[in-house]
């Protein structure tokens, strides 16, 4: 926060703040409503700039490799009871912990303030598991018990809440690339863009409507350009490409250690036979489409038919197996309890790897290679268990899997 004085501009502000004056317009956009010439003593936003080298990451010193540690703006908290940490591949991550409701202990009344947002942190072994922020807070007084349940996501997790500001629009971005796009529209919230796979050509329109979340307007281009988003342990935007089959980082069998259970869940309502997209008509155009067969679904007829409104062209083709692929994903899944948070070379379990499983009682009647596509950490004391997310390979890729786990 900023509290302006005599003969403040944006610009003065940003140099003050980040020693930039170019980010004038990042604390403009932080500021619907506000403009020039700024009255003294008007109070501003000023969210962190991705890339300032004041923005550190909080670390907290570990005794072991596993041990966890929650610090809550930059501070140590130790008296959680149980936690649990989803590590996600195209959704943001996730912390949720209890503790002890003290409401005359020192400190706890201001570190557990409603609608706070305070930096939220874990590490493991003094290594970032977790950057992100306080959310929710809900106290818990059935039968005496006296607690406090507590939850934050990632960093970027505020860009499924919010749109973008209000100085922000009219959003339209004509021929731009998606790395573009994403910098611009994370930038008022501080969030930083990471890209692991390439970043694709450029779109020729790609327009946010009114009410639309960040998030989400990124997330349908990414998937037109087969990248899948999330976040990245030290809470950046993470643009990447799905995994691909044959590097299984572990081989696990039901009923064999570390496997303690197999669950599967199918959704038969979300298989369709046929996909297809169709591109916006303009004026003086007609839109082209394009169809992916399912050749799993043969002799049923299922059809899915959307509309791509920010694809031209060639695009609609990318489109369209994104959302095949996404069917894959939504169609079948497994959840596989295992007893350690690491996988057997010792790394901590995470998405966008892929495992071998063979469980018979889940009918997955021979070893078959899934994309992990999240992973829940749990500890309660000393007491440690993770599970694991899986689905069809081509999920993430738009490829159609050569076969399926019961075949």
């Amino acid at each position: 926060m900023y509290s302006t004085r005599a003969g403040d501009t944006f610009e003065a502000v940003a140099r003050k703040v980040y020693g930039d004056e170019r980010r004038a317009r990042l604390i403009a956009q932080a500021n619907p409503g506000v403009s020039e010439p700024l009255a003294p003593g008007t109070v501003l936003s000023t969210p962190p700039a991705p890339g300032v080298p004041a923005d550190k990451i909080p670390q907290a010193p570990t005794a072991t490799g596993n041990e966890v540690a929650l610090l809550i703006d930059g501070r140590r908290f130790r008296f959680w009871s149980d936690m649990r940490i989803t590590r996600s591949l195209d959704a943001m991550d996730l912390v949720e912990f209890n503790a002890p409701f003290e409401a005359d202990a020192p400190g706890f009344r201001e570190t557990f303030r409603p609608f706070s947002y305070k930096p939220l942190d874990v590490t493991v072994g003094g290594v970032p598991l977790f950057t992100g922020t306080l959310v929710g807070i809900m106290p818990d007084l059935a039968n005496d018990q006296k607690t406090i349940g507590v939850s934050g996501y990632s960093r970027p997790g505020v860009l499924n809440d919010c749109t973008a500001p209000a100085s922000a629009y009219p959003l339209e971005s004509n021929g731009l690339d998606l790395k573009a796009i994403a910098a611009a529209l994370c930038e008022p919230f501080g969030v930083a863009v990471v890209f692991t796979g390439p970043v694709g050509s450029a779109f020729g329109r790609a327009a946010v409507e009114p009410g639309a979340t960040v998030l989400s307007f990124l997330s349908d281009l990414a998937r037109q350009r087969g990248l899948v988003v999330s976040s990245t342990p030290t809470g950046e935007l993470l643009f990447q490409q799905s995994v691909q089959v044959g590097q299984p980082v572990a081989v696990l069998q039901q009923g064999a250690s570390p496997v303690l259970g197999v669950t599967p869940s199918f959704s038969p309502q979300q298989y369709y036979s046929h996909i297809t997209g169709l591109e916006a008509v303009r004026v003086g155009t007609q839109g082209s489409q394009f169809t992916v067969r399912n050749p799993h679904l043969a002799g049923t007829v299922r059809p899915m038919t959307f509309s791509a409104p920010d694809v031209e062209g060639g695009d609609i083709t990318d489109a369209v197996q994104a959302k095949a692929g996404r069917m894959y994903g939504n169609m079948a899944a497994y959840a596989v309890q295992v007893s350690s948070w690491r996988d057997p070379q010792g790394n901590l379990w995470a998405p966008n790897t892929t495992v071998s499983l063979e469980a018979p009682g889940a009918m997955v009647y021979s070893a078959y290679e899934f994309v992990v596509r999240s992973v829940r950490f749990d500890r309660a004391g000393s007491s440690e268990s993770a599970e694991l997310d899986l689905v069809l390979p081509g999920s993430f890729s738009g490829q159609t899997p050569e076969a399926m786990p019961w075949d």
